[in-house]
């Protein structure tokens, strides 16, 4: 089962206390639901647990019935008629502006719960994305106007002929589905962003070392090269000790840094000192590679 349908049969289980909540949850369920003409309204989904909870709510807010057929996995579910126009009187005694349904501070919240149970969906925790949909442009600004009165503005875009009202953060998923009653499922879309976030942070931190040691090996090749082949031509015993044991050890461990280089000496020394000395070796073999090229 996806994690949308799951967040779905948790929010159908959450009866609202309150009257004005019930009706403010109905209307959500009502207008988010599709209407196939002005006295026909379809509502469909994948689990019982949410058609019942449609069905449940009509009947007792407006004593309507609604009619439910299984059609392969999909639960369809259809008021017409005397019950159409009996959910209608009820939904639309305060008008059309959603702000007027709301009578209470906990009116919206069921409101966009009915919503989203008719009519939205939400991607699992590590793809944050959440979406409802409506034919109504109207509605659909209006529930956009009135979700941020509580937090950011969502977007809005269509699809095949539906005004679709989306949020795509983690951050503002999480808050809508806490906001509708869904916490377990809003906690687990922040804690997939955390983890993103930490993993993010240790390949960035993989890669920075990676860059790092490709860098520190790219340089210690020039001075190995150098020193090689003054091992080679002999000439590397008329180097001074501190430079040959400096030279040895560059040879000898060419993917530490200049620092665990200058840790290496007895004693240790600065790390500008291994540079310096390594420079001097360089300089050392440019000026015989020379010498030779005039012989």
């Amino acid at each position: 089962m996806s994690f949308s349908s799951e967040t779905k049969i948790k929010l159908a289980e959450k009866a609202p206390g309150k009257d004005c909540c019930r009706h403010a949850m109905l209307a959500g369920m009502f207008r988010f639901s599709t209407f196939t003409d002005e006295n026909t309204c379809v509502f469909q989904t994948e689990t019982i647990e949410v058609s019942e909870a449609y069905a449940r709510l009509f009947k007792e807010i407006a004593g309507a019935t609604v009619v439910t057929k299984k059609v392969g996995t999909v639960y369809k579910n259809t008021l017409s008629g005397e019950d159409f126009k009996a959910v209608y009187d009820i939904v639309m005694q305060y008008g059309e502006n959603l702000k007027d349904i709301f009578r209470c501070s906990k009116c919206d919240d069921h409101f966009f719960r009915g919503a989203f149970l008719v009519s939205g969906f939400v991607n699992p925790p590590e793809k944050p994305r959440l979406e409802l949909s409506t034919a109504s442009p109207d509605l659909a600004c209006d529930a956009a106007t009135a979700l941020t009165l509580h937090f950011r503005l969502p977007k809005l875009s269509v699809r095949r002929g539906n005004q679709i009202i989306y949020f795509r953060d983690a951050e503002s998923v999480h808050y809508f589905l806490s906001y509708i009653g869904a916490k377990k499922e809003a906690f687990e879309v922040i804690n997939a962003k955390m983890l993103r976030e930490k993993n993010n942070e240790v390949n960035r931190k993989q890669n920075f070392d990676m860059a790092n040691l490709t860098k520190t090996v790219n340089a210690a090749g020039i001075y190995v090269d150098a020193i090689r082949a003054l091992m080679e031509s002999g000439d590397f015993e008329k180097l001074p000790a501190e430079l040959r044991t400096t030279a040895q050890n560059r040879v000898d461990n060419d993917t530490l840094t200049l620092q665990e280089l200058a840790d290496m000496e007895e004693p240790p020394i600065s790390k500008s000192q291994v540079s310096k000395r390594l420079q001097k070796i360089y300089h050392f073999y440019e000026e015989n590679k020379q010498t030779e090229a005039k012989l």
